[in-house]
């Protein structure tokens, strides 16, 4: 699948989600449309969301994941994040 012709695209900021990353992530591995993106910005967890993030990134090519070197705020992380969508 190409970028253009993605049709759907979503934005998830995290943030220390270990506990509860994969409830948002498994309906999108489950998920049979393809012309999906989800984009992980996280914010520089310290916790295990990204080897979570990654694990799961590493099985579906419909998710990326993107962290943050340095806690930037829940805002500029959610604005960060948008930057990398072509839905």
């Amino acid at each position: 699948m190409t970028e253009k012709s993605l049709r759907v695209s979503i934005g998830l900021p995290v943030y220390n989600g270990s506990g509860s990353s994969r409830k948002p992530l498994t309906p999108v591995l489950n998920q049979s449309f393809r012309d999906l993106e989800l984009i992980i910005s996280d914010n520089a967890s310290t916790d295990r969301t990204a080897e979570i993030c990654r694990d799961y990134a590493a099985r579906d090519n419909r998710i990326r994941y993107y962290r943050n070197e340095t806690n930037i705020g829940a805002n500029p992380n959610f604005r960060r994040g948008l930057r990398f969508v072509h839905g």
